[in-house]
């Protein structure tokens, strides 16, 4: 047990998610239930499993792709291993400091400075003031935003955004990092720089967790990979076993890596 304290890891244990699903029927109930106090509904409950029973160990070294259709689960499984969602059942066991790279800009403040924004995600993650300089220093010349840093953020494009939100989550390191397409992160020449950017953070990162449909991505970040199919994993292995997998899967489909 006194290992398991030292190290970095992710474990499941029979983990399954479901989510409810509320529209013009269930609204429709409520106001009858509202209406006609003691009304009862024989209707059983809708709900999506988005997980299916998962167990999985995922230790130090991982580097792990997650392949599948849209739809398939692996969203879901990032999101749970963040603990941005808690299980149906089942336990999710995590050790170690997480950084996600999904929901570019989540709570990052409109109205106040790039500046600001950086010293508020500074302070939200416990760094110490005389290492603040260096960030901002880092942040400044990754962002390339220049005196934009100086304005508030509802002034900026979207591609501007992109640029210091990705750099904000990127510059502090955790031990483990999870990431959700970065395909369709900014533009080419600002693509390449983020690559290189995760490249250098997945180092200081223990276990790395990836969800892409391009293979070159997958093929460059990662040692293993999850294949996905309606909330079950039904490959773990070496990535280019998974993407074989994955690929002969759909190949009845038409709907390939990169298609």
């Amino acid at each position: 047990m006194a290992l398991d304290i030292a190290m970095t890891y992710i474990r499941l244990k029979d983990v399954s998610l479901q989510f409810p699903l509320y529209g013009a029927s269930s609204f429709r109930e409520g106001i009858v239930k509202f209406i006609r106090p003691g009304t009862h509904s024989f209707a059983p409950p809708k709900s999506v499993l988005a997980l299916n029973n998962i167990t999985l160990d995922i230790k130090e070294g991982d580097r792990i792709g997650l392949i599948g259709l849209n739809g398939s689960g692996k969203s879901s499984f990032l999101r749970l291993t963040a603990g941005i969602y808690q299980p149906t059942q089942g336990i999710v066991h995590r050790q170690g400091s997480v950084a996600t790279l999904f929901d570019l800009g989540l709570g990052m403040d409109d109205e106040a400075t790039g500046y600001d924004n950086i010293k508020i995600a500074g302070a939200t993650l416990g760094i110490k003031s005389c290492r603040a300089k260096e960030l901002i220093s880092d942040i400044e010349d990754f962002t390339e935003l220049n005196d934009a840093l100086a304005r508030p953020i509802k002034t900026y494009s979207a591609g501007m955004r992109v640029r210091l939100a990705f750099s904000l989550i990127t510059t502090f390191h955790r031990e483990i990092l999870l990431i959700d397409e970065i395909v369709g992160v900014g533009d080419a020449v600002f693509l390449e720089k983020a690559s290189n950017r995760i490249k250098a953070q997945s180092k200081y990162s223990k276990i790395l967790i990836l969800a892409s449909h391009a293979e070159f991505v997958l093929r460059d970040f990662c040692n293993k990979g999850l294949v996905f199919q309606e909330g079950k994993i039904v490959k773990f292995a070496p990535i280019e076993d998974a993407i074989s997998h994955y690929n002969y899967m759909t190949s009845n489909v038409g709907e390939r890596i990169n298609l």
